[in-house]
């Protein structure tokens, strides 16, 4: 069959768990291995509604596991890598009314490299939408409630890199670094994230999660970039910028063996911060763009 990825829009909690324990049991049916990754407080009725079934069942609270949209196709890639050789079937809900508008763009970025990274898989993953679903799920799911997707839009696999990323509004610091100046740089944005109000650990996290795309930037991007550093939505927020380009858009969302002597940094980029954005075409170089919030809380 392939890789099926699937989606349905639902109205309240009823729609949520009638579709998502109708879609659990047929898997359970056909002995394949299950996990539903949705907000916690839909995974209570969904569990509650599946009863013993729900023995058999994995779940894992999205706020959680998912924080971080770009930390999802990995956790999918994992659970595929326990159940080799079975049935797998799963149960997504990224885009919720948790997310911040920053964070929803990425979960959209997400869904349309859900294609890419799965192509040549087979396996069922269902991906929930609370009505009036947002436009851009349509043209990222090639099947809806059951049936072949007309609005979905093949071209657009692989091709989210090359999408601009909104300016900051407000106040913007900015600093051009090279591979002489990266260590000065990494201690001015700890110590704007202390001013911000971040704790001593989501300061550490944002400088060494900076420190690596400059590093990255010094070494591919010509030699060095430019930072921009700034507060929004309660968010500090860094963006770094060269003139390289990337090309694999699954950058950072696989992860990395120990025998892999390079690559490892965008992925650590990803554990470490609440969100990472990543832009890249031949128009503008690449822009790395990180946030981490207030309370400092890490969230994987």
């Amino acid at each position: 069959m392939g890789f099926r990825h699937e989606a349905f829009g639902y109205d309240g909690e009823e729609g949520f768990v009638a579709r998502v324990t109708e879609f659990v049991r047929g898997g359970l049916a056909e002995d394949a291995a299950v996990l539903v990754v949705a907000p916690a407080q839909r995974l209570g009725p969904a569990r509650k509604a599946l009863g013993a079934d729900a023995d058999g069942v994995e779940f894992l609270d999205m706020l959680d596991v998912g924080h971080n949209p770009a930390r999802i196709i990995p956790l999918w890639q994992d659970f595929l890598n326990r159940n080799a050789g079975r049935p797998c079937r799963g149960v997504g809900e990224p885009v919720h009314e948790g997310r911040g508008t920053a964070a929803l763009v990425e979960c959209h970025q997400h869904e349309v490299l859900l294609n890419v990274a799965f192509a040549d898989t087979d396996w069922r993953l269902l991906c929930a939408y609370a009505r009036p679903e947002p436009a851009p799920s349509r043209a990222s799911h090639p099947w809806w409630d059951g049936a072949s997707n007309p609005a979905f839009d093949a071209r657009h696999r692989g091709c989210t890199l090359a999408q601009p990323l909104p300016e900051p509004f407000g106040p913007t610091a900015l600093l051009r670094f090279d591979l002489d100046s990266v260590t000065g740089v990494r201690e001015y944005v700890a110590g704007k994230a202390r001013r911000h109000g971040l704790d001593a650990d989501a300061v550490e996290r944002l400088a060494l999660a900076v420190h690596e795309v400059m590093v990255n930037s010094v070494d591919h991007g010509g030699g060095g970039g430019m930072l921009r550093l700034w507060a929004e939505d309660g968010d500090l927020v860094c963006e770094v910028r060269d003139e390289g380009v990337i090309s694999d858009p699954l950058v950072g969302r696989r992860r990395p063996t120990l025998a892999q002597p390079r690559g490892r940094g965008m992925w650590m980029v990803n554990q470490l911060c609440d969100l990472a954005q990543v832009r890249s075409s031949p128009d503008f170089g690449t822009v790395v763009r990180l946030r981490i919030g207030e309370t400092g809380t890490r969230q994987a």
